[in-house]
């Protein structure tokens, strides 16, 4: 009886989480609150009917069959643009599959579900739950002192349930609610329109032409996996010229960005005209909070998140953070430094500066609002912050030099840069970029 009692008061004074999604960054979270579970009892809450989010692959696009829409904007023939050798999170690193660097998306959804079996995260995961509402509960102005209430529904039993919660990790990744640009005109465009979210199958477009909106990750690679099967395809941007793209036995045209279709063409913002069959918008995605209540204070304006500390921590209200917003990072290690900053803070080993400074670091440094969260190289800086603050390990050096070395590389070689394996040395000093028979060291 006595051992009941203090067992329930040391659960009363556990920080109770809410984590949402348990796609890599959620089960990130899961995998440290695990860790901790003398700090923290939690619950992850996923939509789907199992692990990996975005890395889950279907042929379906539209609806899955409880109306909700498809989540997942891999295709058939994806392939990892960056290395598995650098993918990887810190604590769990073997990535394995074949002998490439850039691994199919199946690999990477194998991973996770290792990552979890490895942590024994299931027991701790409501499959099939939609997060329908969350509010913060507000008792004093000090953070700890608040809570957060969360409503959510079984897509199964349509079952609706409440929760209360200190603190809530949004982790619902920002790759599923597409951008698409307004181009005066447009409706009468007879042929096909999608999204890249929508892309599957190059050979549904096999002896079309096919113009691109959009030329970072996703245009490039649907262009080259286009390139099979489609009789010409245009890549139209506003971006500088991508080196060894445009030789003569390319299918692959670059061309400047759409300004209107009129005519039964596409007028380009030079004034030439380009006619297609088909037209994709590789244009991005939204950052979306559906479920979250006015009172959340969070904002979102052309996808800069605001009022962000670190691009993490909800200033209004700290105990809600967001794994996972910056973008041209290398993801999974970054994941791992943001779960560790937040723990840190609600354990309080970390402390927040005062509300002045974490406004000035939130104001929008970038010349457009939609690069807001662009971190690129300086996500190096990024996570040593994190970790000095937070008071735990830095990531191991060779991210930021096979990183580096990658990127100059992917430069270098668009066209072909994923038929090279990033080779580490035994001690991960070095590294090599493998072509077949030829080598190079940096």
């Amino acid at each position: 009886m006595l051992a009941n009692i203090m067992k329930d008061q040391m659960e009363i004074i556990k920080t109770r989480v809410c984590v949402i999604g348990a796609g890599a960054a959620g089960l990130c979270a899961a995998r440290h609150l695990a860790q901790n579970s003398k700090q923290f009892i939690f619950q992850v809450f996923e939509k789907a009917s199992d692990v990996g989010g975005t890395w889950v692959y279907t042929d379906k696009i539209g609806f899955e069959n409880n109306g909700l829409p498809i989540h997942t904007s891999m295709y058939k023939n994806l392939r990892t643009n960056l290395p598995k050798e650098i993918m990887h999170f810190p604590d769990f690193q073997e990535i394995k599959g074949n002998n490439e660097s850039c691994v199919p998306h199946d690999v990477i959804l194998d991973y996770l579900k290792n990552y979890t079996e490895h942590f024994k995260l299931r027991e701790f995961i409501q499959f099939n739950t939609e997060v329908l509402f969350i509010t913060p509960k507000i008792f004093t102005n000090d953070f700890l002192l608040q809570n957060w209430k969360v409503k959510v529904k079984n897509l199964i039993s349509s079952e609706l349930k409440e929760y209360i919660f200190d603190a809530v990790m949004i982790c619902n990744g920002h790759y599923f609610d597409p951008i698409i640009p307004h181009i005066s005109g447009i409706n009468n465009f007879c042929g096909q329109v999608l999204h890249s979210h929508n892309y599957r199958y190059p050979e549904n477009y096999t002896d079309q032409t096919v113009i691109i909106l959009g030329a970072s990750s996703s245009g490039i690679d649907i262009a080259f996996d286009l390139s099979e099967k489609s009789s010409r395809i245009f890549l139209s941007h506003n971006m500088n010229r991508l080196l060894n793209l445009n030789d003569d036995s390319s299918k692959i045209t670059e061309v400047v960005g759409i300004d209107k279709f009129e005519n039964e063409k596409f007028v380009l913002k030079d004034g030439s005209t380009v006619k297609a069959d088909i037209l994709i918008y590789c244009t991005g995605y939204h950052y979306k909070y559906a479920f979250m209540d006015k009172n959340c204070k969070i904002k979102v304006d052309e996808n800069y998140v605001t009022p962000l500390y670190k691009h993490l921590i909800n200033i209004e209200h700290p105990t809600m953070c967001f794994i996972g917003i910056p973008t041209h990072v290398i993801p999974f290690p970054m994941f791992h430094m943001q779960v560790q900053y937040f723990l840190s803070l609600l354990k309080g080993k970390a402390q927040l500066p005062n509300m002045s400074k974490m406004l000035d670091d939130s104001k929008l440094k970038s010349f457009k609002k939609n690069h807001a969260h662009k971190l690129g190289f300086d996500q190096w800086a990024y996570n040593d912050y994190l970790a000095k603050a937070g008071g735990f390990e830095n990531l191991p050096a060779f991210y930021k030099l096979g990183f580096k070395i990658w990127s100059e590389h992917r430069k270098r070689n668009i066209d072909h840069y994923k038929h090279f394996n990033l080779v580490p040395s035994d001690d991960y000093e070095l590294f090599r970029i493998v072509d077949n028979q030829q080598t190079s060291s940096y």
